[in-house]
């Protein structure tokens, strides 16, 4: 079953951006019937990278999601666009009083959302991590440590602030699951997300497990202050 039926203390509520896009969006936890873009999505960031994930076991994360992802020690979060139908000339017909209209029509300016589901602009998942040795001797033993892994969004949402608000939705995510660290590992060639990483309070750290890929960035950052 992709959801836990165990949950978490506080449950996580739906997140929506807090600034502007030109493309209304939500960021949500999945759920089982996101199933389906969770894994094209996690399919596409790998094709992304251009280099070979059989280390990290990949083909067996898609296959056994949520896996390590799921409540109440992790999360896997999707951006959602809602797809819009345009109205029909005489304005409001066929809708019901109660249709949420949105913003934007040739004629009218006026948008009705349609009954199709919904459109998955993009990912990103949290999971609890531990260090194996050697890497657990260059960093604290007292604290509470997860993941950010997988974030993605298709090519034609860049710029709109989705990848924003996914890295804010998990660190928010991952604070109420209570842990003190966040970490992620990133190719030096990916300036574009590094960039977002630093800008959203990530630092540079050592190497916390083995990547054989040349170039790689460890991040981390702290979530709260050490007990």
């Amino acid at each position: 079953m992709f959801q836990s039926t165990k949950q978490p203390a506080a449950a996580v509520p739906p997140l929506t951006p807090a600034f502007p896009t030109p493309s209304r969006f939500t960021i949500s936890p999945a759920t089982p019937t996101d199933l389906p873009d969770v894994m094209n999505l996690f399919t596409l960031y790998a094709e992304s990278l251009h280099i070979d994930l059989t280390f990290q076991s990949f083909a067996e994360e898609l296959a056994g999601l949520p896996g390590k992802y799921a409540p109440p020690t992790g999360q896997i979060l999707v951006a959602q666009r809602r797809r819009r139908a345009p109205l029909a000339s005489s304005g409001l017909a066929g809708l019901n009083g109660d249709s949420e209209i949105e913003p934007y029509d040739e004629k009218s300016g006026a948008c009705a959302i349609s009954d199709t589901p919904a459109e998955a602009l993009g990912c990103v998942a949290v999971r609890p991590i531990t260090f194996a040795p050697p890497f657990d001797a260059s960093f604290s033993h007292n604290t509470k440590k997860c993941e950010m892994k997988r974030l993605y969004t298709l090519p034609s949402t860049r710029g709109q602030g989705v990848g924003k608000a996914l890295i804010n939705g998990i660190l928010k995510v991952a604070t109420e699951l209570g842990y003190d660290e966040m970490y992620l590992d990133t190719l030096g060639t990916m300036t574009t997300a590094l960039a977002m990483y630093e800008k959203a309070g990530f630092v540079r750290t050592a190497a916390y497990y083995h990547n054989p890929n040349e170039g790689v960035v460890f991040l981390v950052k702290r979530l709260k202050g050490e007990e």
